[in-house]
């Protein structure tokens, strides 16, 4: 005899049975965030191996462009093959534009940036400004010699800019004209990314006023000159404007 008792354990039974068959019919989900594999978990530019070749290829192509100037036309095989590892290495970089738009100083506004943010949050950011002069005393030292032999005050203001690659590997728009330059600030697309993060807690005026003004006020300094700057534009560019420091300037009217 079946009892009600019996009756609903048979069906419940029966149903967890069927339930457990269908699924095991159904396809196991694939994780939609599985790792990927090794070669997939980085960005390649399709010339490991054979920068060389694409250095050849590079150089043939500035000589058919017929620079008026630069020395690129000079290079040596060694110097053509790292155009073709430099160019192989941008291609990487442009390439990522996840989470952002990486831009080819990206590697070098991070650097820069976080120690930055380091000395900020240890109250330091005097000490590293007067470290990063200190850095490039040497050459402007240099520098300022020979202006005081009757050198142009030009030689000053690029000495600080396009002249090095601490400036020109950082900034990548810029104008110059005579002793007044133009560029674009390079720090707000890593901090648009980082900031969110917790990486920074700076803004790009922040940054250009506690870091880029005196730092390149005393690298100035150190050949004898003075800087005015623009106040801080939306855009981001900034105009700075380099004049010697009068009590050298009245030194060398004598």
């Amino acid at each position: 005899m079946i009892t009600p008792a019996l009756r609903i354990t048979a069906c419940f039974l029966l149903g967890f049975t069927a339930l457990g068959a269908a699924a095991e019919d159904q396809p196991v989900p694939r994780h939609p965030k599985a790792p990927p594999p090794p070669d997939q978990f980085y960005t390649h530019s399709g010339f490991e191996g054979r920068e060389a070749e694409l250095g050849n290829a590079v150089m043939e192509a500035i000589r058919k462009a017929g620079p008026e100037r630069g020395v690129a036309t000079q290079f040596n095989a060694e110097q053509q093959a790292d155009v073709g590892l430099a160019v192989a290495r941008a291609i990487q970089v442009i390439s990522v534009t996840e989470p952002y738009q990486h831009e080819l100083n990206d590697a070098l506004v991070k650097a820069q940036l976080t120690a930055l943010q380091f000395a900020k949050n240890n109250r330091m950011i005097a000490k590293y400004v007067d470290h990063e002069a200190l850095t490039q005393t040497p050459m402007l030292l240099r520098v300022g010699k020979l202006m005081s032999q009757g050198g142009s005050p030009e030689l000053g203001i690029i000495a600080i800019t396009e002249r090095t690659a601490c400036f020109y590997q950082l900034v990548l728009d810029y104008q110059r004209d005579g002793m007044t330059m133009r560029w674009k600030s390079p720090y707000g697309v890593v901090l648009a990314a980082g900031t969110p993060i917790g990486q920074f807690n700076m803004t790009e005026q922040e940054v250009h006023e506690i870091f880029t003004i005196p730092a390149m006020q005393k690298r100035a300094a150190v050949m004898g000159m003075e800087l005015e700057f623009s106040p801080w534009q939306a855009d981001g560019w900034i105009t700075m404007t380099a004049r010697m420091a009068k009590t050298v300037a009245a030194a060398a009217a004598r």
